[in-house]
This record gives C-alpha cells, structure tokens and sequence, in this order.
C-alpha cells in the first residue's frame, strides 16, 4: 500500500496543476436574472448535450426570442417579460432523467438577493417564492450533496473498496471520517483533471483488497489512504459545484449544506454495504463466502476504475 499511498500524493498535485477537461456532475443549470420593467434575461446551461432537456416558459411570462448559443447545445440564453417579476411564478424543467439527472434554478432578484432551488425528475416544477433564508438554501446544498453521492458511481465504488479493504465496522467509520475530512478541504477548490485521478484511486485500491499482508495493516492504512485520495474526490466534488454555482448571498450555507449531503449519502451507503456484508458473514458458507465476495469486489472496482480512466484520460488530452 505504501506505493498507492505514494502515488495518491502524486494524483494530488497533477490534479491541482494540471489544465486538462474532466467530468463533473450531469446538472442542468438555469439562472433567471431580472431586470427593470419586469424583463428577465435566461440563461441555460447543460454540463453535457442533452436534447429533449430545457426550461419551459415561466407562467404568465412572454417570451421576447433566443440570442446566440455561445456554447453549441450546452448554453442558451433568451429574453422574458415577466410583468410584476417572478415571485410567485412557477418555472418548470422538462427531460431531466437519466441524460441530465438534476437543474439548479438560480433567481437573480434587483436587489441583489438570489433565490436557488434544486429540481429532479420526481420534482421538475418549482413555484418561485418571493424571499428565500439562508436556511432554505442549505437545505437545498444537502439535496444536492445527496444526489451528488446517490448519481456517482465513482465516489460510491471507492467507499465500497474502502469497506471491502478495512472490514471492521470501527475502523471503517474511522476512515469514512478521514474521507470526508480530506475532500471538505478540498472541495472548495477545483481542479479539472481530478476526475481521472479519482478513477485510478479505485485501481490503487482494489490491487489491496484481499491481500492478507495488506489487510493486517487496514485498521491505520484506512485513515491514511482516505486522507490522501479523499482530496483528488473532493476536487471532483468542487467540480460540481463549479458547474452549478452558489449563491451570492448564501455561500456558506451552500458549502455546508452540500458537505452535509455528501456526508448523509456516504453514510448511508457505507451501513447498507455493512449491512449486506454483516448478513452474508451469518451464512453457513461464511468463512469462504466473505472474502470470495471481496474479491469479486475488488475485481468490479479495478476494472470499472481502469475503464474509467482510459475514458477520462481520452476525454481530458483530445
């Protein structure tokens, strides 16, 4: 492990040098900024080409045409006139799914004040309320963190290698802890190339679980191994946050909101993989059934994070 920890610290610095494109969180993002006289101007962002994916026209607002697309698919901005402003009002985003699985709708008030609510599938239609605390803004971060960890497969991968590798359920939450500390530091800075550093991080990982050498030092090498990938992850957090932005007015409760969710989700996944380990190790067949499921494990994590990387790797020097 001692050269996965080496090569953890190298992932470190090339994601925080490099320039390269990576990948973040498939969010839709809407930003309605209002002006004089009841105009607002839209702008629609998708971090991947989705067609089928857009806003609809806000209730009882004209429309006054498109401007140029900048971007392709991926930005669009258009005119509304909104008589009497968009308190109250209810903007709905059509497509989301699988292709774009949520949209962040962003309220740019005359004051200064900004309004942002986080819509899915199962909720695309969000009535604009005509204030907004900086409470119920940290209430939608910890949805978004939430979603952020149920939609991501790399994150979830890791935490499972991390749980095959460490086993003990006090060790395990020891290294969750140490995770979640190493990406909040991390988190609030961005580096594009992190994406691909993640999907080597599962590899380095899974070439341990099942070591028996390896495994008899897991309850220290944990913490470590969490500390040191856990801020290439937290790199690919800020990169969601990057592409959905914060709000002006409520940025720490944003930050802290989203770390909340983060959290909530890994925990949440960690028990229930715990769970399922704790149920198989009941079974008569217990002693061989256990580390042959880690092994399977592992397997399913390096060469998912092998296939990852050769994609991400391709994606960032193209």
């Amino acid at each position: 492990m001692r050269r996965a920890l080496a090569v953890g610290l190298m992932l470190v610095s090339v994601a925080l040098s490099s320039r390269a494109h990576g990948h973040g969180m498939r969010t839709a993002y809407l930003e309605l900024s209002e002006g004089d006289g009841g105009t607002v101007l839209a702008t629609w962002r998708t971090t991947v080409p989705a067609p089928g994916v857009g806003p609809r026209l806000v209730e009882g607002c004209e429309s006054l045409g498109d401007s140029s697309e900048p971007n392709g698919t991926t930005v669009r901005t258009f005119s509304l006139r909104c008589d009497g402003g968009l308190g109250g009002r209810r903007v709905v985003i059509d497509g989301l799914g699988p292709v774009l699985t949520e949209a962040v709708v962003r309220v740019l008030r005359p004051d200064g004040t900004v309004l942002s609510r986080v819509l899915t599938a199962s909720a695309p239609a969000w009535v604009i309320p005509t204030a907004q605390s900086w409470t119920q803004v940290g209430a939608e971060y910890v949805r978004l963190g939430i979603l952020h960890i149920a939609t991501g497969a790399d994150h979830l991968l890791f935490l499972l290698a991390l749980v095959l590798y460490v086993r003990r359920p006090r060790d395990v939450f020891l290294t969750e802890t140490a995770f979640t500390c190493s990406h909040t530091l991390s988190f609030s800075a961005y580096a594009p190339a992190a994406e691909a550093c993640i999907a080597l991080s599962l590899i380095l990982v899974a070439l341990d679980i099942g070591d028996p050498q390896a495994e008899r030092r897991a309850a220290w090498q944990g913490p470590a191994i969490a500390l040191v990938f856990g801020l290439v992850h937290g790199l690919g957090f800020a990169g969601a946050l990057s592409e959905v932005g914060l709000p002006d007015h409520a940025v720490a409760s944003a930050l802290v909101g989203f770390g909340l969710g983060v959290e909530i989700g890994q925990v949440v996944f960690i028990v229930l993989v715990m769970l399922g380990l704790a149920a198989l190790a009941r079974t008569a067949r217990a002693p061989r059934l256990v580390p042959r499921v880690a092994l399977a494990g592992s397997y399913l994590v390096g060469i998912t994070g092998s296939y990852w990387l050769l994609q991400r790797l391709w994606v960032c020097f193209a």
